[in-house]
This record gives structure tokens, sequence and C-alpha cells, in this order.
């Protein structure tokens, strides 16, 4: 994420039911901050876009469990373009951007890291 609004993600999951999916997206796109209310929590979001993909894979599966959630010959890849909205977690060294996976209700959480 540039500080001109232009983003790259290389590899990311989708958020969500998406994540059970187990595509992987790599692209462009724009992020911007919003304090659009979200339904689960208020305040700011970081929302991310990715407006052109440029590559699709698949994520092994952690389990069996996983393995029969998607069959290996019906896997459709990442969409063409796909929004995800980020949560902010304030930490010592700054702030550490997340969204929830799999099962919004089980609040898994799914931190990106910066590559250098």
């Amino acid at each position: 994420m540039r500080a001109d609004g232009s983003a790259t993600v290389k590899q990311l999951d989708g958020q969500d039911f998406d994540f059970d999916r187990q595509w992987r997206m790599s692209g462009t796109g724009t992020w911007e901050l919003t304090d659009r209310p979200m339904g689960w929590s208020d305040g700011q979001h970081v929302s991310l876009s990715v407006t052109r993909r440029t590559s699709s894979a698949w994520r092994e599966p952690a389990d069996a469990a996983d393995e029969a959630a998607v069959d290996g010959d019906f896997r459709e890849p990442a969409p063409d373009s796909y929004t995800w909205t980020l949560e902010l977690e304030r930490r010592k060294k700054g702030l550490a951007l997340y969204f929830f996976y799999s099962d919004p209700d089980n609040r898994n959480t799914y931190y990106l890291e910066k590559t250098r």
C-alpha cells in the first residue's frame, strides 16, 4: 500500500467464507481509509481493492477437513477483482492490518505483512 492510494498484493487469500475456497490472488489496485459502518464494528477500516488480477493460485489444504471442503476438480480461480475490508490494530511498532477469514462468527484473524 503506497501513500498515493495504489496497492499491490501477492498471494493474498480471500476474506470471510471466500477463504474456504482456497484461492490466492496477486494483483494491483487501490486502497482507502474509510469510516463507513461495517456492521460488526465501528471506527475506521481500510478498503483494499484489487482491480487487476495478475495471477491466481490455490492454497494447500491445512487438514483433511479442508481437503474435503474443496474438491480439486471443481476449484475456481480467484475472481478478476476483489475487495477486502481490513481492520486496524494499534501496536507498539505502529498499526497492524488484518481481516477475518472463514466463518465470520469465529473471528479468525489473518494478519498482513509488508514485504520489503
